[in-house]
């Protein structure tokens, strides 16, 4: 009992100090999400700087380094979990209509119930450490706007990216409907590695591209635990992690999703660019285009989507 509550209250001392760190104001109008992976981050990069602080008579003098980071990281989590349930409910209340899954479906469904189903499987996603990773920037991307502003653009300009969707994909559904579209596979693109064998919580290295055998496996999967979701959504969701340049035949929607994902992971809305400089939308379409093979993006949208930003000053 005497040990319990001496861990208790080592717990409280760990939560009391990532609290400190939590409101620093640097970190103001990031999700809970951002804030965590950059204070997971910074915990691990300055613990020589931390290590003599947290080791003193104050904090944790009898503890060992790598459990006083245990402490640390598991307070961070929890300090998370507290926004993370409200953060997915109000993304997909505010920023999301299901319209398009009752006409992609042709028949009757349920849009109250494809929602309750996505938010549901979104806190399952975020209940493990390595999709909760991957939801960080879907959640920020859905939330902001990013991704009905580009889609307005996109048609309005009638391009490559409006040719994939319309002419290639086949789309018939309104222009908002395939935003929203592009959202809800964006939100369900960290199924793939909630489905997959890792399940280490350092797991550090990103997810970044998959076979096409583990994507049928994923979307086997899909397919069981999101029913309320036209299939073709869930395929986009998966197919979102397939390189392009091995796999030319990804859908449009997918392509899409994959950059918003990797572009809203570190996005911090509301902040403007100094006169001079590059604005944030166009600086990270501009590097993403140099490392476009890495990540297994598409050129050709890249290229139109940092015009986009230019024009727009995003």
């Amino acid at each position: 009992m005497k040990n319990r509550k001496y861990m208790g209250i080592e717990q409280e001392k760990a939560t009391a100090f990532v609290n400190r760190l939590w409101e620093n104001p640097s970190l103001s109008g990031l999700s809970p999400l951002q804030k965590e992976e950059q204070l997971y981050q910074f915990l691990e990069a300055n613990s020589a700087v931390l290590e003599p602080t947290l080791s003193s008579p104050a904090f944790f003098p009898k503890l060992p380094w790598s459990r006083i980071l245990v402490l640390l990281k598991i307070a961070l989590m929890e300090i998370s979990d507290k926004a993370l349930p409200s953060l997915i409910s109000e993304t997909i209340k505010s920023s999301m209509k299901f319209n398009f899954v009752q006409d992609m479906l042709r028949k009757k469904a349920s849009v109250e119930s494809a929602k309750f189903q996505l938010e549901d499987f979104l806190k399952q996603m975020s209940e493990k450490p390595n999709s909760r990773k991957e939801l960080t920037g879907p959640l920020m991307g859905v939330g902001s706007g990013l991704i009905d502003r580009y889609v307005e653009k996109i048609f309005s300009r009638q391009r490559y990216i409006g040719f994939e969707l319309r002419k290639v994909q086949r789309l018939k559904i309104s222009i908002d409907e395939i935003a929203d579209m592009i959202k809800a596979a964006m939100l369900i693109r960290p199924s793939v590695r909630y489905y997959s064998p890792e399940s280490t919580l350092a797991s550090q290295q990103p997810l970044l591209i998959i076979s096409p055998a583990f994507a049928s496996k994923v979307l086997k999967e899909l397919t069981k635990s999101v029913t309320s979701m036209p299939e073709s959504v869930l395929r986009s969701a998966v197919n979102s992690m397939l390189s392009f340049q091995d796999n030319p035949h990804t859908e449009g929607t997918a392509r899409l999703a994959a950059l918003f994902s990797h572009r809203s992971k570190y996005l911090k809305p509301g902040i403007t660019a100094d006169r001079g400089a590059e604005s944030s939308d166009k600086s990270w379409f501009s590097i993403a285009r140099k490392n476009y093979k890495i990540y297994g993006f598409d050129l050709d949208m890249l290229v139109e989507l940092q015009s986009i930003a230019a024009e727009n000053g995003w």
